[in-house]
Protein backbone atom coordinates (compact mmCIF):
# COMPACT_ATOMS: atom_id res chain seq x y z
CA UNK A 1 0.00 0.00 0.00
CA UNK A 2 1.62 3.21 -0.84
CA UNK A 3 0.82 5.01 2.74
CA UNK A 4 0.98 3.56 5.85
CA UNK A 5 0.04 6.86 8.05
CA UNK A 6 1.19 6.06 12.10
CA UNK A 7 2.73 2.91 11.59
CA UNK A 8 3.30 3.19 15.24
CA UNK A 9 -0.24 1.73 15.32
CA UNK A 10 0.93 -1.64 15.30
CA UNK A 11 2.41 -1.69 18.56
CA UNK A 12 -0.37 1.46 20.04
CA UNK A 13 -2.65 -1.40 21.62
CA UNK A 14 -5.16 -0.57 24.08
CA UNK A 15 -3.39 -1.66 26.73
CA UNK A 16 -0.31 1.01 26.00
CA UNK A 17 -2.62 3.89 25.06
CA UNK A 18 -5.27 3.64 27.61
CA UNK A 19 -2.37 3.50 30.30
CA UNK A 20 -1.81 7.40 29.45
CA UNK A 21 -4.48 9.47 31.07
CA UNK A 22 -6.26 11.85 28.86
CA UNK A 23 -7.79 14.92 29.95
CA UNK A 24 -10.46 14.42 26.71
CA UNK A 25 -13.83 13.03 28.08
CA UNK A 26 -14.72 9.23 27.09
CA UNK A 27 -16.50 8.92 23.60
CA UNK A 28 -19.91 8.85 23.43
CA UNK A 29 -22.59 7.27 21.78
CA UNK A 30 -23.72 6.54 18.45
CA UNK A 31 -23.66 9.82 15.40
CA UNK A 32 -26.56 10.50 14.46
CA UNK A 33 -27.94 9.05 11.22
CA UNK A 34 -28.77 12.14 9.24
CA UNK A 35 -26.49 15.25 8.57
CA UNK A 36 -25.64 17.42 11.49
CA UNK A 37 -26.50 21.38 10.95
CA UNK A 38 -23.62 23.53 10.78
CA UNK A 39 -22.81 24.79 13.85
CA UNK A 40 -22.78 21.23 15.08
CA UNK A 41 -20.12 18.50 14.41
CA UNK A 42 -20.52 15.89 12.46
CA UNK A 43 -19.85 12.34 14.48
CA UNK A 44 -17.81 9.41 13.53
CA UNK A 45 -17.88 6.20 15.10
CA UNK A 46 -14.87 4.28 15.02
CA UNK A 47 -14.49 0.63 15.75
CA UNK A 48 -12.35 -2.24 15.35
CA UNK A 49 -12.85 -2.41 12.28
CA UNK A 50 -15.87 -0.30 10.97
CA UNK A 51 -16.98 3.71 10.59
CA UNK A 52 -20.40 4.91 11.19
CA UNK A 53 -21.12 8.92 9.84
CA UNK A 54 -24.30 10.24 7.99
CA UNK A 55 -24.73 9.09 4.63
CA UNK A 56 -25.12 12.32 3.52
CA UNK A 57 -23.71 15.64 4.71
CA UNK A 58 -23.89 19.38 3.36
CA UNK A 59 -20.90 20.96 1.49
CA UNK A 60 -18.95 23.31 3.24
CA UNK A 61 -16.60 23.51 6.53
CA UNK A 62 -17.42 20.16 8.16
CA UNK A 63 -16.41 19.58 11.44
CA UNK A 64 -15.34 15.44 11.81
CA UNK A 65 -15.64 15.05 15.26
CA UNK A 66 -14.07 10.96 15.62
CA UNK A 67 -15.10 8.98 18.75
CA UNK A 68 -12.81 5.85 18.93
CA UNK A 69 -14.82 2.75 20.70
CA UNK A 70 -12.29 0.48 19.30
CA UNK A 71 -9.44 -0.91 21.23
CA UNK A 72 -6.60 -0.08 18.55
CA UNK A 73 -5.79 3.40 17.54
CA UNK A 74 -7.86 5.00 14.16
CA UNK A 75 -7.61 7.69 11.82
CA UNK A 76 -10.49 9.68 10.18
CA UNK A 77 -8.93 9.67 6.42
CA UNK A 78 -10.83 11.52 4.21
CA UNK A 79 -10.84 11.13 -0.06
CA UNK A 80 -12.65 12.73 -2.70
CA UNK A 81 -13.79 9.90 -5.37
CA UNK A 82 -13.79 11.30 -8.82
CA UNK A 83 -14.35 10.24 -12.10
CA UNK A 84 -17.14 7.97 -11.10
CA UNK A 85 -15.12 5.46 -9.49
CA UNK A 86 -16.62 3.87 -6.63
CA UNK A 87 -15.81 3.06 -2.59
CA UNK A 88 -14.77 -0.50 -3.93
CA UNK A 89 -12.47 1.35 -6.49
CA UNK A 90 -10.47 2.36 -3.43
CA UNK A 91 -10.02 -0.42 -1.48
CA UNK A 92 -8.63 -2.57 -4.68
CA UNK A 93 -6.41 0.95 -5.59
CA UNK A 94 -4.87 1.38 -2.17
CA UNK A 95 -4.22 -2.50 -2.27
CA UNK A 96 -1.50 -1.40 -4.66
CA UNK A 97 2.23 -0.24 -4.12
CA UNK A 98 3.42 3.17 -6.06
CA UNK A 99 1.29 6.46 -5.50
CA UNK A 100 -2.70 6.47 -5.80
CA UNK A 101 -4.65 7.55 -9.02
CA UNK A 102 -4.84 10.42 -10.04
CA UNK A 103 -9.06 9.76 -9.41
CA UNK A 104 -8.42 10.18 -5.59
CA UNK A 105 -8.27 13.34 -3.72
CA UNK A 106 -6.91 13.20 -0.24
CA UNK A 107 -8.36 16.14 1.64
CA UNK A 108 -7.42 15.62 4.70
CA UNK A 109 -9.55 14.41 8.71
CA UNK A 110 -9.03 14.10 12.19
CA UNK A 111 -5.66 12.05 12.70
CA UNK A 112 -5.33 9.53 15.50
CA UNK A 113 -7.45 8.75 18.18
CA UNK A 114 -6.68 6.61 20.57
CA UNK A 115 -9.02 3.72 21.87
CA UNK A 116 -11.47 5.42 24.51
CA UNK A 117 -10.83 9.32 23.47
CA UNK A 118 -11.64 11.54 20.38
CA UNK A 119 -10.12 13.51 18.17
CA UNK A 120 -11.77 16.19 15.37
CA UNK A 121 -10.84 18.73 12.59
CA UNK A 122 -12.72 21.04 9.81
CA UNK A 123 -12.38 20.33 6.50
CA UNK A 124 -13.55 22.36 3.83
CA UNK A 125 -15.52 19.93 1.69
CA UNK A 126 -17.47 20.84 -2.18
CA UNK A 127 -20.23 18.38 -3.57
CA UNK A 128 -19.50 15.14 -4.64
CA UNK A 129 -18.58 11.87 -3.54
CA UNK A 130 -16.32 10.74 -0.77
CA UNK A 131 -15.40 8.28 1.59
CA UNK A 132 -13.75 8.31 5.15
CA UNK A 133 -11.39 5.14 5.74
CA UNK A 134 -8.59 4.14 8.58
CA UNK A 135 -5.22 3.42 6.67
CA UNK A 136 -3.40 2.53 10.15
CA UNK A 137 -2.44 -1.04 10.67
CA UNK A 138 -3.22 -3.48 12.89
CA UNK A 139 -0.66 -5.55 14.80
CA UNK A 140 -0.42 -8.30 12.20
CA UNK A 141 0.05 -5.64 9.98
CA UNK A 142 -2.90 -5.90 7.44
CA UNK A 143 -4.31 -2.21 7.26
CA UNK A 144 -7.87 -1.49 8.72
CA UNK A 145 -9.20 -0.31 4.96
CA UNK A 146 -8.17 -4.14 4.25
CA UNK A 147 -10.20 -5.20 7.09
CA UNK A 148 -13.40 -3.53 5.87
CA UNK A 149 -12.78 0.30 7.86
CA UNK A 150 -14.36 2.16 4.95
CA UNK A 151 -17.81 4.25 4.56
CA UNK A 152 -18.59 6.26 1.60
CA UNK A 153 -20.38 9.30 2.32
CA UNK A 154 -22.11 11.73 -0.44
CA UNK A 155 -21.39 15.85 0.10
CA UNK A 156 -24.34 17.90 -0.85
CA UNK A 157 -24.78 21.32 -2.69
CA UNK A 158 -25.66 23.57 0.23
CA UNK A 159 -27.83 26.55 0.16
CA UNK A 160 -25.72 28.29 2.75
CA UNK A 161 -23.31 31.03 2.57
CA UNK A 162 -20.27 30.59 1.47
CA UNK A 163 -18.22 28.99 4.08
CA UNK A 164 -14.60 30.00 5.62
CA UNK A 165 -12.81 28.15 7.64
CA UNK A 166 -12.79 29.07 10.95
CA UNK A 167 -10.55 32.40 12.30
CA UNK A 168 -7.30 29.99 13.65
CA UNK A 169 -4.80 31.17 16.46
CA UNK A 170 -1.93 29.61 15.12
CA UNK A 171 -1.04 28.27 10.98
CA UNK A 172 1.07 25.45 10.71
CA UNK A 173 2.35 25.04 7.02
CA UNK A 174 3.33 21.30 5.65
CA UNK A 175 6.65 21.49 3.09
CA UNK A 176 9.16 19.48 1.78
CA UNK A 177 10.12 18.26 4.26
CA UNK A 178 9.03 20.33 7.12
CA UNK A 179 6.56 22.27 9.73
CA UNK A 180 6.91 25.98 9.36
CA UNK A 181 4.34 27.32 12.62
CA UNK A 182 3.89 30.79 12.45
CA UNK A 183 4.95 31.34 15.89
CA UNK A 184 5.78 28.89 19.15
CA UNK A 185 2.92 27.68 20.49
CA UNK A 186 1.74 28.13 24.20
CA UNK A 187 0.11 26.29 27.21
CA UNK A 188 -3.74 26.33 26.49
CA UNK A 189 -6.18 25.71 23.52
CA UNK A 190 -4.99 26.77 20.31
CA UNK A 191 -7.41 26.30 17.20
CA UNK A 192 -4.71 25.51 13.70
CA UNK A 193 -4.86 26.07 10.23
CA UNK A 194 -2.92 23.48 8.90
CA UNK A 195 -1.82 24.04 5.07
CA UNK A 196 0.21 21.72 2.72
CA UNK A 197 2.18 24.33 0.87
CA UNK A 198 4.35 21.31 -0.58
CA UNK A 199 4.30 19.62 -3.86
CA UNK A 200 3.29 16.10 -2.17
CA UNK A 201 0.53 15.04 -0.09
CA UNK A 202 1.93 15.70 4.07
CA UNK A 203 0.35 14.55 7.29
CA UNK A 204 0.55 16.21 10.38
CA UNK A 205 0.56 13.76 13.33
CA UNK A 206 1.08 15.94 17.05
CA UNK A 207 2.42 13.57 19.83
CA UNK A 208 3.22 13.95 23.30
CA UNK A 209 6.52 12.95 24.19
CA UNK A 210 7.20 11.04 27.35
CA UNK A 211 9.23 12.68 29.90
CA UNK A 212 13.39 12.57 28.44
CA UNK A 213 12.00 11.41 24.53
CA UNK A 214 12.40 13.25 21.78
CA UNK A 215 10.47 12.86 18.31
CA UNK A 216 13.36 11.54 16.70
CA UNK A 217 13.47 8.44 19.41
CA UNK A 218 9.52 8.10 18.74
CA UNK A 219 10.67 8.22 14.68
CA UNK A 220 13.49 5.40 15.45
CA UNK A 221 10.78 3.54 17.68
CA UNK A 222 8.11 3.49 15.30
CA UNK A 223 10.65 1.99 12.18
CA UNK A 224 14.03 0.50 12.12
CA UNK A 225 13.33 0.00 16.42
CA UNK A 226 10.61 -2.65 15.72
CA UNK A 227 8.52 -0.86 18.19
CA UNK A 228 10.09 -2.86 20.42
CA UNK A 229 9.17 -1.44 24.18
CA UNK A 230 6.79 1.42 25.29
CA UNK A 231 6.26 4.27 22.80
CA UNK A 232 8.31 7.30 23.17
CA UNK A 233 5.23 9.58 22.44
CA UNK A 234 1.83 9.43 22.05
CA UNK A 235 -0.80 10.46 19.13
CA UNK A 236 -2.89 13.78 20.34
CA UNK A 237 -4.71 14.50 16.83
CA UNK A 238 -3.41 16.52 13.69
CA UNK A 239 -5.13 16.81 10.19
CA UNK A 240 -4.96 13.35 8.12
CA UNK A 241 -2.87 13.19 4.82
CA UNK A 242 -3.75 16.22 2.29
CA UNK A 243 -2.73 16.84 -1.33
CA UNK A 244 -0.99 19.87 -2.04
CA UNK A 245 -2.65 23.65 -1.97
CA UNK A 246 -5.56 21.44 0.84
CA UNK A 247 -6.37 22.99 4.46
CA UNK A 248 -7.64 21.85 7.41
CA UNK A 249 -8.33 22.98 10.87
CA UNK A 250 -8.13 21.22 14.20
CA UNK A 251 -7.83 22.26 18.02
CA UNK A 252 -5.98 20.90 21.11
CA UNK A 253 -5.28 22.01 24.60
CA UNK A 254 -1.63 21.90 25.33
CA UNK A 255 0.02 21.64 28.76
CA UNK A 256 3.55 22.06 29.34
CA UNK A 257 5.85 19.90 28.05
CA UNK A 258 7.17 18.65 24.85
CA UNK A 259 6.07 17.75 22.03
CA UNK A 260 6.57 16.40 18.18
CA UNK A 261 5.12 16.99 15.05
CA UNK A 262 5.81 14.23 12.08
CA UNK A 263 4.82 12.70 8.80
CA UNK A 264 4.73 9.33 7.98
CA UNK A 265 3.54 9.54 4.08
CA UNK A 266 5.99 8.01 1.66
CA UNK A 267 7.89 10.23 -0.38
CA UNK A 268 6.68 10.08 -4.41
CA UNK A 269 10.50 10.26 -5.94
CA UNK A 270 12.19 7.22 -3.15
CA UNK A 271 9.16 5.56 -1.14
CA UNK A 272 11.10 6.70 2.42
CA UNK A 273 8.76 7.89 4.97
CA UNK A 274 8.73 11.74 4.93
CA UNK A 275 10.43 11.62 8.38
CA UNK A 276 13.39 10.06 7.20
CA UNK A 277 14.07 13.19 4.72
CA UNK A 278 13.69 15.00 7.90
CA UNK A 279 10.20 15.86 8.55
CA UNK A 280 9.48 15.64 12.23
CA UNK A 281 10.29 18.35 14.63
CA UNK A 282 10.15 18.64 18.16
CA UNK A 283 8.72 21.49 20.10
CA UNK A 284 8.85 23.00 24.01
CA UNK A 285 5.46 24.15 25.15
CA UNK A 286 5.41 26.52 28.39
Amino acid sequence: MFYRPLVVATALSAGSLMSCKSDRPAADATPPATAAPDDQPVTVTAGDYSMDLPASIPAGNVTLRLVNHGKELHQGQIVRIEDGKTVEDVKEALKSDGPPPAWLKFVGGPNGSAPGQETSSISSLEPGHYAMLCLIPSPDGVSHLAKGMIKGFEVTASTGAAATLPVATDTIRLVEYGFDATRPLSPGRHTILVENGGAQAHELVLLRLAPGKSVKDFATWATAGGMQGPPPAMPMGGVAVMDRNERGVFSVDLGPGNYGLICFVPDAKDGKLHLQHGMMKQITVG
